[in-house]
């Protein structure tokens, strides 16, 4: 198993038992292990968004976020794919027009339901930007005006999306080539979100690593 997904399970092990209790934690976590049993690629790919997004907000030292709660954020911001039939959300294949229209819908799809369950607006504004762009080319919007937020929700789950294995490819890409990438299409992803990530991720070294499985087992 990936040692990015390994640290991304143990840290979810940490926060949850320190917010046990907590409704919104708690609704999280119902949530998350419905995903995992719906699609486990798509609760991976969720717990490393919220991993990075943790991490990049304690690097950037935002007053405005709270880490444990990006951390959430991460977690969540792909929910609303549980509406997705499986001929769609677990295809290798090349989508068609009228499937890709479906994928799209899964961010406001996904807002909604947060939204139903009460969940912050902090939260919900990371479900809903992390398809967005700097330069206007993402969805649901195309809007380039991108908060704090929605540039850590970008480029969280687009490191995510490269990072781990994906039906519809056979390769990764390393932390050096998603940092090559981020820093090549700069007009859609912060730069300097994506310099603090690449200090980041050139320090994973110092994360301890004793780390505890969550979901399945590492052979």
């Amino acid at each position: 198993m990936d040692d990015v997904l390994l640290d991304s399970q143990s840290l979810f092990l940490q926060l949850f038992s320190m917010y046990k209790g907590d409704q919104e934690w708690e609704k999280g976590k119902a949530l998350f292990v419905s995903m995992n049993c719906r699609d486990p690629e798509t609760a991976n790919h969720s717990l490393v968004v919220a991993f990075i997004a943790y991490h990049l907000t304690i690097n950037i030292r935002l007053p405005s976020c709270n880490a444990e709660r990006m951390f959430l954020a991460g977690l969540l911001h792909d929910i609303g794919k549980l509406s997705m039939p499986d001929s769609i959300l677990k295809s290798s294949q090349r989508l068609n027009v009228e499937e890709r229209t479906l994928v799209v819908e899964h961010v406001k799809v996904g807002h909604d339901a947060l939204k139903q369950l009460d969940f912050g607006s902090d939260i919900l504004h990371f479900c809903y930007s992390h398809h967005e762009r700097l330069d206007g080319s993402g969805y649901p919007h195309g809007s380039a005006n991108q908060s704090e937020i929605g540039c850590i929700a970008a480029i969280s789950d687009i490191y995510s999306a490269l990072r781990l294995p994906r039906r519809y490819r056979s390769n990764c890409l390393s932390d050096k080539e998603i940092i090559e990438f981020l820093l090549q299409y700069d007009d859609q992803f912060n730069r300097n979100y994506t310099c603090l990530l690449k200090s980041f991720l050139n320090n994973r070294s110092d994360i301890p690593k004793e780390r505890k499985v969550l979901i399945g087992n590492s052979k």
